[in-house]
């Protein structure tokens, strides 16, 4: 290449007649000029520079300019007539469509109650605002999201219809006439009426015939047309297709492909062939079919039929070749090569468009994060662009139709907050793309536990609310206490919530009722076989006496951790280490009504103090530990101080550690004290 290598004495030799002339009059002038010359050669962009083998762009035109207006067009049509019949093209625009439909929208006004009055409004505006009353809001979206890929942009017009506002989709072909390319105005920008600002004022919205006629334009208000496009240049009007860096690319693989499918079927039709190689080929006429098709001018028809399994001969057999095998490991490369183009044109990582089968482990999941990150872009433009002014243009209109109330003041808030904040609220998308589910469902309990993560967020990941869970959650666990009643079986029987049995109140609130009564009648169950010698009594032998006073009416209402709770207060109270008053207050704060506490409280108080009683759980650590020095082999761990007793086989190996330990030098002693 010339102008890659700086070459000084090419640069002297070409010196103009000025710089020559300068040498014989001012020397010292001539010199500073040679010297700009070389420091212009040596730091200008050689990109823009024109030599034999690279010829740089030399002029750009604006984004709206007459030939890329016609050039939008073009590429058009040509993504159209890809997607309609090229099945990669069509998996592009269905890709769109299924990661940006929203699944519904969740209010959030601060006031649930409110929160439900907008939900149940535009939920079921959604479902008859066509209008033409052929889809739902949910379709007319997912029509738009993938019609904007390939023809560049689309809009939705908000039109009156009787009392309430309707939708109508209308189609990039019908935003402005593609066939009128002659610029009428500064201000026209192909169906985009602008001010001198650049702001557009109005959309001409067309009509077509069936024989592709337009008619009857209408200039619809900037207020009342959503335009949905996602532009690239700042100076850009008309939304061009996704597809424009990968038009050729995509129609030169579709050609490709069916090409080579003829190849691979007509290969497939050869069996082998033989070949002369002293001779020469039997003439062209042995291969036409019998008898020969003559064409109107005398001269016999030129085609050749194949049949499966056929084999040529060439004259006398002295060489057989046996068809080779398409499409050949290169040409499969090849393919992928220009599937991986199309993928960086349209801006969608390859393996989430095209499959994964060339990508393992970490490969697969930074695919999946970057496609993530795409489709979170894009459901952004789309809540900007589409779905944030149709849902705020219907919620104020029902709010001024008195369909609706407006929502509740605030304390010092004014009506213009109070109606912003009506139109406060979230699209549930589909959930995020991931190979890694259950990871990151761990994940998120654990940070949700932790404080990091909310219910919310972790429902929105999914497309859901996470009110709405737990309302759903409540009405199953009613239903289930209900079926357990019913057929008097436990609750644990239809649906286990935890694997063991909780040993707190606390772990049998959060494992539900069932479990919670559970573990209230093991706590029960310990202290019975301590103080009767293994011989089961009922509920009062809690209290370690007869004359303990029927509470069951009093703890009918409470569930199973209420209920183990409330028993662990009257433990406390029975043996003295707490007074009725605190009783009384612990109870109704376990969820035991105040008068009923007050009741319970007075009666276990009245009767006589047994100092020595131990609690439920303390007397059950004592029977794990008696339990576990008869059988040395066991290691029991006592849960009510943390510490634990050791088997035989354990303290036998920390002596010989330790005599080992003291034997040792006090450099080479190591380990810790046990």
């Amino acid at each position: 290449m010339e102008n890659d290598i700086f070459d000084a004495s090419k640069l002297i030799a070409q010196k103009p007649w000025l710089d020559r002339a300068l040498e014989n009059i001012a020397p010292t002038w001539a010199l500073k000029r040679l010297e700009a010359r070389v420091a212009k050669s040596l730091f200008e962009y050689n990109a823009a520079r024109t030599n034999r083998l690279y010829a740089p762009k030399q002029y750009a035109q604006p984004a709206e300019s007459s030939q890329n207006q016609r050039d939008r067009v073009v590429m058009m049509y040509e993504a159209q007539d890809l997607v309609q019949n090229f099945p990669e093209a069509r998996e592009i625009s269905r890709k769109f469509g299924t990661y940006l439909t929203p699944n519904e929208y969740s209010p959030t006004t601060g006031d649930r109650d409110y929160n439900q009055t907008i939900s149940e409004y535009f939920h079921a505006w959604c479902k008859t605002c066509d209008v033409t009353n052929r889809h739902s809001f949910k379709k007319l979206v997912q029509l738009a999201a993938e019609e904007r890929p390939v023809d560049g942009d689309c809009g939705f017009v908000i039109r009156r219809s009787g009392e309430g506002l309707k939708l109508q989709l209308v189609p990039a072909t019908r935003i402005g006439n593609p066939n009128d390319t002659a610029v009428a105005s500064n201000n026209y920008f192909q169906g985009i009426i602008t001010n001198d600002f650049g702001q557009p004022v109005a959309y001409r919205i067309f009509r077509v015939t069936r024989d592709g006629v337009y008619f009857g334009a209408e200039d619809i208000p900037a207020n009342q047309f959503c335009h949905y496009l996602d532009p690239f240049r700042v100076d850009q009007y008309r939304g061009i297709t996704d597809f424009h860096a990968a038009i050729q690319t995509a129609r030169m693989l579709h050609d490709i492909l069916q090409a080579e499918k003829a190849g691979v079927r007509f290969s497939s039709q050869q069996a082998a062939l033989i070949f002369n190689d002293r001779g020469v080929a039997n003439p062209r006429n042995l291969f036409q079919p019998n008898p020969a098709l003559s064409l109107p001018n005398g001269q016999q028809q030129k085609n050749e039929l194949t049949e499966v399994g056929m084999i040529r001969y060439f004259q006398n057999s002295d060489r057989v070749e046996v068809m080779p095998s398409r499409p050949s490991q290169a040409f499969t490369g090849f393919v992928q090569h220009l599937m991986h183009e199309i993928a960086l044109g349209v801006g969608v990582p390859e393996g989430v468009l095209f499959g994964t089968q060339d990508y393992k482990g970490p490969s697969v999941r930074a695919e999946f994060a970057a496609a993530d990150r795409v489709f979170t872009r894009q459901q952004g433009v789309l809540t900007d662009k589409v779905l944030d002014p149709i849902k705020d243009a219907v919620i104020l209109d029902a709010i001024a139709r008195g369909e609706i109330p407006p929502p509740p003041l605030l304390a010092g808030e004014t009506m213009v907050h109070a109606l912003r904040r009506a139109t406060s609220g979230e699209w549930r998308f589909p959930a995020k793309l991931s190979i890694d589910v259950g990871r990151e469902s761990a994940a998120n309990m654990n940070e949700n536990r932790q404080g990091a993560k909310s219910l919310q967020e972790i429902a929105a990941e999914e497309g859901t609310d996470a009110f709405t869970r737990l309302e759903q959650i409540a009405i199953e666990a009613a239903y289930v206490k209900q079926l357990a009643e019913k057929y008097g079986v436990p609750e644990t029987a239809i649906r286990l919530t935890t694997n063991s049995l909780p040993s707190t109140p606390a772990a049998a609130a959060a494992a539900g009722d069932a479990v919670g009564v559970s573990a209230a009648e093991a706590q029960a169950a310990s202290v019975t076989a301590s103080a009767t010698g293994g011989e089961s009594t009922d509920v009062a032998a809690i209290a370690g006496v007869e004359s303990f006073p029927d509470v069951s009416p009093e703890l009918a209402p409470l569930n199973g951790a209420q209920i183990a709770a409330v028993l662990s207060i009257l433990e406390n109270l029975r043996a003295g280490d707490l007074t009725s008053e605190a009783a009384e207050t612990l109870m109704v704060s376990a969820g035991m009504a105040k008068e009923s506490a007050r009741r319970v409280a007075v009666s276990v108080s009245a009767l006589p103090k047994q100092p020595s009683k131990v609690s439920a759980s303390a007397m059950h650590n004592r029977i794990r530990l008696a339990r576990a020095q008869e059988d040395s082999n066991l290691v029991t761990i006592n849960f009510a101080d943390g510490s634990y007793i050791p088997n035989d086989a354990m303290i036998a190996n920390a002596k010989r550690a330790l005599a080992a330990r003291e034997k040792a030098t006090p450099s080479n002693r190591g380990m810790t004290a046990v």
